[in-house]
């Protein structure tokens, strides 16, 4: 099954692994969010995952 999360934006990371999403979020965030990056560790954004089919 997929993972995936969806940023309030609209902007959706999905990949097969936590991992994968995790880095593509945060990445996302970066580029897009960066005030609130700043404000987030690797664990508050794995929290955020979901489990797709």
């Amino acid at each position: 099954m997929a993972r995936q999360i969806t940023c309030e934006c609209g902007y959706v990371a999905r990949g097969e692994t936590e991992d994968k999403v995790v880095d593509l979020i945060h990445e996302h965030l970066r580029s897009d969010h960066p005030q609130l990056l700043a404000q987030l560790t690797r664990d508050d954004i794995a929290g955020w995952v979901e489990i797709v089919e």
